[in-house]
C-alpha cells in the first residue's frame, strides 16, 4: 500500500476561489492536515513565480518540491498519495459505475456549467468595477470583462444553469438520498456536483430568487444546505483539531524550496503519441483559459494522466511542476525558445 509523503501539503489559494473550495472540502472531509498560503485574487502573484511556476490559475498545491496544477489533478494526487486509511477516511467512489459518474460529474461541472457560471456574474457587484480584476479576467479568459459584455452574457448563462440545476432536481437527487450515494456524509461526487452552484448560490444576486429557488428546485437546495453544512463542520474540526496552518508566502516559499520531493519516482510513457522524450525541452499550458502563461523546463514525467516538468526556483533550487493531460497541451520548445 502506498504510504503518505514525508513533506506537508501546501495550498496556494484564496478562500473565494470555487476551485480552491473543492480541494479544501475535500481535505477537510478527509481530515487531511495542511498549510494554507493565502494568494492575491489577480496578478502577480510573487510566491508562485519565486517557486518557477507561471500557471496563473488557483489553486496550485505542493507537496515538497513537486507543484501541482489544476484541480483534476490535484484531487487524482490526494487520492493516490493519502489512501483511505482510520485518519484519512475515503470519500472517493468503490463501486465501477459510481466511479463512473463520479468521473462524469466532475468533467461535467468542469467543462459545461462552468463556463455559464462565470457568464452569471452579475456586473454589478464591487470587483466588476475594479480595473485590475477585470484586466486580469480578461488576460485568463481571453475575452473582454467589461460590465457592458457581462450583462450580455447574463440572459444565456441563466438558461444554461437552470437548465443544469433541472438536471440535479429531476434526475440526479430523486431517490430521496440526502447525498447523491448512500451514505450519511458527502463523498466526492458531491464535491463534483455541488462545488459552482453553491459558490455562485452564495454570490449575492448571482442566481435571482425568481428563477432559482426552493420552490422550484426543493430537492437540490435542500441538498446545497446539508452539502454547505457538512463543508462547515468539517473546517470548523479541522481548524479545532489543529489540522490547517497558516503561513505567509515568504515563509512557503523557504519550506517548499529546502524540502525534499513528494514523489519519489517518475515514469515516462515512450509510446506517447507526442513523441516526447525524457529530457526534451518543453512547455505545458492549460487549452480552455491562462494558455498565455506557460511551464517551461525538461520533461521529467510523462503519463496518459499527468505531464511533469523540471522547472527552476528563483533560488535555483530544481522544482518539479506536474499538469494534467485533460485540457492541457505540452510540445517541445524550439531550440532558438518558445
Amino acid at each position: 500500500m502506498a504510504t503518505s509523503p514525508d513533506a506537508p501539503i501546501i495550498l496556494f489559494h484564496y478562500p473565494f476561489s470555487p476551485w480552491a473550495q473543492k480541494i479544501t472540502a475535500y481535505l477537510s472531509f478527509r481530515g487531511i492536515p495542511y498549510t494554507s498560503c493565502h494568494q492575491p485574487v489577480t496578478q502577480p502573484r510573487p510566491d508562485l513565480t519565486a517557486l518557477g511556476v507561471n500557471y496563473r490559475r488557483i489553486p496550485v498545491m505542493s507537496i515538497g518540491r513537486d507543484m501541482y496544477c489544476d484541480t483534476l489533478l490535484i484531487l487524482e494526487k490526494l487520492n493516490e498519495l493519502y489512501p483511505a486509511n482510520s485518519d484519512a477516511p475515503g470519500i472517493s467512489a468503490t463501486r465501477p459505475q459510481d466511479r463512473a459518474l463520479e468521473k462524469l460529474l466532475e468533467k461535467w461541472t468542469d467543462v459545461v456549467v462552468f463556463k455559464y457560471a462565470a457568464g452569471a456574474i452579475p456586473a454589478s457587484l464591487s470587483f466588476m468595477s475594479d480595473k485590475t480584476f477585470t484586466d486580469d479576467r480578461k488576460e485568463l479568459w481571453g475575452r473582454e470583462w467589461t460590465s457592458e459584455h457581462q450583462d450580455s452574457l447574463r440572459p444565456a448563462a441563466l438558461v444554461v444553469l437552470r437548465s443544469n440545476m433541472h438536471f440535479l432536481e429531476h434526475d440526479l437527487l430523486t431517490e430521496g438520498r440526502d447525498f447523491i450515494f448512500e451514505g450519511e456524509n458527502p463523498s466526492l461526487a458531491d464535491i463534483h456536483a455541488a462545488w459552482i452552484f453553491t459558490w455562485l448560490a452564495a454570490m449575492p444576486d448571482a442566481l435571482p430568487k425568481d428563477l432559482f429557488s426552493a420552490k422550484e428546485f426543493p430537492r437540490t437546495f435542500a441538498w446545497f444546505d446539508r452539502y454547505t453544512e457538512a463543508v462547515s463542520k468539517a473546517m470548523k474540526k479541522m481548524e479545532s483539531d489543529g489540522k490547517v496552518r497558516q503561513l505567509e508566502g515568504d515563509a512557503a516559499v523557504k519550506e517548499i524550496s529546502e524540502g525534499p520531493f513528494g514523489e519519489k519516482q517518475l515514469s515516462i510513457d515512450k509510446q506517447d503519441p507526442t513523441g516526447l522524450k525524457e529530457g526534451e525541452h518543453v512547455h505545458g499550458y492549460p487549452q480552455d483559459t491562462g494558455f498565455t502563461r506557460r511551464d517551461e523546463g525538461q520533461l521529467v514525467g510523462l503519463t496518459t494522466q499527468e505531464v511533469v516538468i523540471s522547472s527552476k526556483a528563483q533560488s535555483g533550487v530544481e522544482i518539479r511542476v506536474h499538469h494534467p493531460r485533460w485540457n492541457f497541451a505540452v510540445e517541445r520548445v524550439p531550440s532558438g525558445g518558445a
